[in-house]
């Protein structure tokens, strides 16, 4: 099994009805490959789940992670080491390297400093 960390630009990208993206996470899917989702990524992008019904189809099939008190720790320090400020971009890349998955966003440049800072190598890929 491979493993997918969801950035904000992989959701809006489904939520804006992006086919190319919503094919790659159905496929993702069938090949049962593992897709986790931060829950501060996902609170990015969910507005109004009622308009939302892609976006929402497509989070049933992700592990949604929570964000809870034994992450502060480790979320601000990365934050601080790398000089940048997106808690759920830290979140997200701690979650990937925990996990040794795949980073899909359209933020490369700031995962890519989060993940130096960390000292950690992972694929990045564009929605």
């Amino acid at each position: 099994m491979r493993a997918f960390v969801y950035d904000s630009g992989a959701l809006i990208a489904i939520d804006r009805r992006d086919s190319a993206q919503f094919e790659r996470h159905l496929q993702r899917l069938a090949r049962r490959n593992q897709i986790i989702v931060p829950a501060p990524v996902a609170a990015q992008v969910v507005r109004n789940p009622q308009r939302q019904a892609r976006l929402m189809l497509a989070l049933r099939g992700c592990d949604v992670l929570p964000f809870e008190e034994g992450h502060v720790g480790p979320v601000g320090g990365l934050l601080a080491k790398s000089g940048t400020s997106d808690i759920a971009d830290a979140f997200l890349v701690l979650k990937a390297a925990e996990a040794g998955a795949a980073i899909v966003t359209s933020d490369a440049d700031d995962i890519g400093l989060l993940l130096d800072s960390l000292g950690v190598r992972l694929p990045v890929l564009k929605p």
